[in-house]
């Protein structure tokens, strides 16, 4: 009897979780589709779907600009941030480097700097250099918040390696980057995936930084945001956007889950 309460249990709060997670989903996928008079009436959960919505925004040229923007400055958002951050997060992890503490310190702090506080100087400094309103502009805007970020996550993945790997390689002699190339990097892939995820999803969604740096090649976000018009909204072709907007992430992290689980079972067998 006690079993099937907490079997019961259980799947109550599993399925309360699914619903709180799910259910603005569906409810933003009903507003796409339905009659934007229908959004604001009594609440259908049955009905004929039309994607008028979809075809509307998909078809407006500067959705899929914007869509090529966001993409763009993302990419070059992650190649850089990973460059700069695997090689001294493994120095961090497995060497001796003064005012480390210091360093992480000042990492934590800067990643709690609200992005406005960010995109008021660097707003002139892209001005001054020819980057403003560009995608490796926004992208080294973004190194702001990436970059602590990414140094915390993958401190913690470096850290979870067993440092007699490393010892041994040293007394192989391999030299420090020889030791992060073919002894540390590839137990850390699942890691780097997981990172990689995190910050794209970030800089994906991200809106403040981007409203600041940008005009007239605005990132996704941004252009959604614009289908609220002064007079009306339109909710219809809005909810479209949000789905829209939202879909290449969820497929970026459905690609790279099946590397995540790749590089972890890679691991097990080492």
């Amino acid at each position: 009897m006690l079993s099937r309460v907490a079997s019961l249990g259980k799947w109550t709060f599993l399925g309360m979780a699914v619903l709180l997670t799910l259910f603005p989903l569906y409810w933003t996928f009903c507003i796409a589709t339905q009659d934007p008079v229908a959004t604001f009436g009594e609440p259908r959960f049955i009905f004929t779907p039309r994607f008028s919505a979809f075809e509307t925004v998909w078809n407006d040229q500067g959705f899929i600009q914007a869509l090529g923007m966001s993409a763009l400055t993302v990419g070059i958002t992650l190649v850089i941030t990973m460059v700069v951050v695997i090689p001294a997060a493994f120095i961090l992890t497995r060497r001796e480097v003064r005012a480390r503490t210091g360093l992480l310190a000042w990492l934590f702090v800067a990643y709690l700097f609200p992005d406005f506080l960010v995109a008021i100087p660097l707003y002139s400094v892209l001005q001054s250099i020819g980057l403003y309103d560009t995608a490796l502009g926004l992208a080294l805007a973004y190194q702001t918040a990436a970059v602590p970020l990414a140094m915390w996550l993958m401190l913690a993945f470096f850290r979870a390696l067993p440092p007699e790997l490393s010892e041994a390689a040293t007394l192989d002699g391999c030299s420090t980057w020889r030791t992060l190339r073919y002894v540390s990097l590839p137990l850390v892939i699942p890691g780097i995936a997981t990172t990689a995820i995190i910050l794209a999803v970030n800089m994906w969604n991200e809106v403040t930084i981007a409203l600041a740096l940008t005009s007239a090649n605005p990132t996704i976000p941004i252009l959604a945001s614009r289908y609220k018009g002064y007079a009306s909204v339109h909710w219809d072709q809005l909810a479209a956007a949000a789905l829209l907007t939202s879909a290449p992430v969820l497929l970026f992290a459905v690609f790279v889950q099946r590397y995540i689980v790749r590089g972890l079972t890679a691991g097990i067998e080492r």
